[in-house]
């Protein structure tokens, strides 16, 4: 009796245009399977409901604190959880010579994982937006006891770029385990300060004094020069924090220099972030 071996399929000698074509179409494939089965599990629902909960309030005392990106800190509690599964779902199942059997890249199917999250960072901000335009209206300011809340996109853009970025920690985690523990203890790592400043609400330029009890109609800056924090800057250092954890991800099986450029440009942009981003005195807790 005869048996039959299977060994890994060899690359293709050079990457020609045919050869990037087909696994930019297989890139985008795998990426829209592994956003649904991320907006579909019921971890990343139930922390998505959390979330939403406080946006059901219609009270104005919290409308402007629900519209930042403190309240979606279940949600990414959640999604690295669910993302750190999907990523080591393969070393779980013991399935990675299969993978390897196959014409598919490894860095593919990370770069499929990585893009799958564009999909619950615009659940977030589709929901946010929708919370926006009902409690403060199309000209997006709030109005609370005589005084006026001006909502700003930067402001409203927090929660989605948090989610981003828990998603590509939760990527990244998966991606060098086989085991389902390293999910759950990620997910408790986002609990030990000063993480949770970075889903909290950075009050910058555009909020009026009267945020913090101030006259009515106070001056849009006070609070902003009285507290030094910067939404913009804050932003910018999520994003590197995300192109980081995205990058690490990816050297795995990614050794290319534009990977190693990409992490330089993110470094940066978190150094540079979290220094000018932060408020006088220490994170915002």
């Amino acid at each position: 009796m005869s048996t039959t071996s299977i060994s890994p399929v060899a690359a293709p000698a050079a990457w020609t245009p045919r050869a990037r074509a087909q696994h930019g179409t297989a890139r985008w494939a795998l990426a829209r399977v592994e956003a649904r089965r991320i907006l579909a599990h019921p971890v990343f629902l139930l922390g998505m409901a959390a979330s939403v909960a406080p946006l059901a309030d219609g009270s104005g005392q919290v409308a402007p604190l629900t519209l930042a990106g403190q309240p979606w800190y279940p949600a990414g509690i959640a999604l690295l959880y669910v993302t750190c599964l999907a990523a080591s779902r393969a070393r779980r199942d013991g399935a990675q010579d299969i993978y390897s059997a196959g014409p598919l890249a490894a860095r593919v199917r990370t770069q499929a994982a990585l893009l799958s999250l564009a999909a619950p960072a615009l659940a977030v901000a589709a929901l946010t937006l929708v919370a926006a335009i009902v409690m403060a209206g199309t000209d997006a300011v709030l109005v609370f006891e005589d005084a006026r809340y001006g909502l700003r996109p930067l402001e409203l853009a927090q929660g989605a770029v948090f989610i981003a970025l828990t998603g590509t920690l939760g990527v990244l985690v998966g991606s060098g385990t086989k085991r389902a523990y390293p999910a759950a203890v990620g997910a408790l790592l986002l609990l030990v300060p000063p993480v949770p400043w970075l889903s909290w609400f950075v009050l910058g330029d555009g909020v009026p004094s009267a945020f913090h009890g101030g006259e009515a109609g106070g001056d849009y800056n006070t609070f902003a020069l009285s507290v030094g924090a910067s939404v913009g800057w804050h932003l910018v250092g999520l994003a590197g924090l995300s192109t980081l954890a995205a990058t690490a991800a990816l050297a795995r099986h990614d050794r290319r220099p534009r990977v190693a450029l990409a992490a330089a440009g993110g470094l940066a942009a978190a150094v540079a972030g979290i220094a000018l981003g932060s408020p006088v005195g220490g994170v915002l807790l």
